[in-house]
């Protein structure tokens, strides 16, 4: 079994909706105009307004209020909307797993977290682009979905070898696998039409040093991904752990990772609370904001 083909069994177990398909088809012309990709996206009035939700949210900024998802293009672009528009539609592929595997409410929220922080640290380095970041941490753990979702024993298995180590569990993924998460959440990606930058620092944030293309990214994406456990535990798992205080040493080492002063990354737990249960809102509506 390849990380490939398993992709093309949940592309074809989870197919994108045919909103994400027309998003993509219209994108990809390049004559294509602002008001025929709202119409498309205006087919799905659920997907609509959760973009609009999303948009006038506190962490997009804007200073006055987005009515229509063609303004919503104007002010985000084209391909930023794309980003978006899978992001959402990533969480809605992945509905109905069972809740003694896996944990939606808690995985989205990590997920949440990681994004904020991914962002957070992009602009920390001065970074254009930074809301690749984000979509990018939203999205770095849709690989584990998938484990759950196709092979839950075998996944079980690897949850029982592991224990409560991440590195641990990366290692019994390869025995069992032959491959990671991160590997196979690039290759989802990769197949929706991401931009390659996006799935290259996906596929690498679990050792970035080893990536040939993107290392800046992935690296940025580690130590979103590493601050989001700190922040926001227990990512996955059926049963909570307790939210944790940041480790100020902890912290300066994950700086140092990025050539970052310590005191810049003071203020991003702080910046993650004020931003995540809102976007959290946004992408999961009817779902439980508390951690």
């Amino acid at each position: 079994m390849s990380r490939k083909s398993l992709v093309q069994n949940i592309q074809t177990l989870f197919s994108p909706p045919d909103v994400l398909l027309r998003v993509n088809r219209l994108i990809s012309a390049p004559d294509t105009g602002t008001e025929e990709l709202a119409q498309a996206i205006l087919c799905d009035p659920g997907l609509a307004a959760r973009l609009l939700k999303l948009v006038n949210s506190a962490y997009y900024g804007s200073r006055r209020r987005i009515e229509t998802v063609s303004h919503a293009i104007v002010l985000l672009g084209h391909r930023e909307l794309h980003n978006l528009v899978t992001a959402t539609v990533a969480v809605d592929m992945f509905q109905g797993l069972p809740s003694d595997q896996v944990n939606m409410d808690r995985f989205w929220r990590h997920s949440v977290t990681s994004g904020i922080a991914a962002r957070g640290l992009a602009q920390r380095l001065r970074l254009r682009q930074g809301e690749h970041f984000f979509i990018a941490g939203l999205l770095h753990g849709v690989g584990k979905l998938v484990f759950y979702s196709q092979y839950p024993d075998r996944y079980h298995e690897v949850l029982e070898r592991a224990g409560p180590s991440p590195q641990a569990r990366i290692i019994a993924e390869r025995q069992i696998f032959g491959f990671t998460y991160a590997d196979l959440s690039a290759e989802l990606l990769k197949s929706w039409r991401l931009l390659d930058q996006m799935h290259a620092a996906i596929a690498h944030h679990l050792e970035p040093g080893k990536a040939l293309d993107h290392r800046r990214d992935a690296t940025i994406l580690n130590v979103a991904v590493q601050i989001a456990d700190d922040v926001q535990p227990g990512a996955g798992d059926a049963s909570p752990t307790a939210r944790a205080e940041p480790d100020p040493e902890r912290f300066a080492a994950l700086a140092e990772l990025l050539d970052l002063p310590t005191e810049s990354l003071a203020s991003l737990p702080a910046e993650i609370e004020l931003h995540a249960k809102e976007i959290f809102e946004a992408i999961r509506p009817g779902a439980t904001s508390v951690s």
